[in-house]
């Protein structure tokens, strides 16, 4: 998968996992919301993963080597995303 697509992968399981999470708040009885919720968390951590692995970190408080990476990557207004 290139980067756009990954990135994408990771903000459709965001939404999905923010959505849920929204209906929890409302509904916290409901035990299918939490299986979705458990799905939709681990699809999104392995987007982010994937992601990641390839393109780093795309938080702040993700990085985890021994050198300072985070500015490793293009910025936004150099065309990085």
């Amino acid at each position: 998968m290139c980067e756009n697509q990954l990135l994408q992968k990771v903000y459709e399981t965001g939404f999905a996992l923010d959505e849920i999470a929204l209906y929890l708040d409302t509904h916290p009885m409901d035990t299918q919301a939490m299986a979705y919720y458990q799905y939709a968390k681990k699809a999104n951590q392995e987007a982010v993963a994937a992601y990641e692995k390839v393109y780093g970190p795309l938080l702040i408080n993700q990085v985890n080597s021994g050198s300072w990476t985070w500015t490793v990557n293009p910025w936004p207004w150099e065309g990085g995303m």
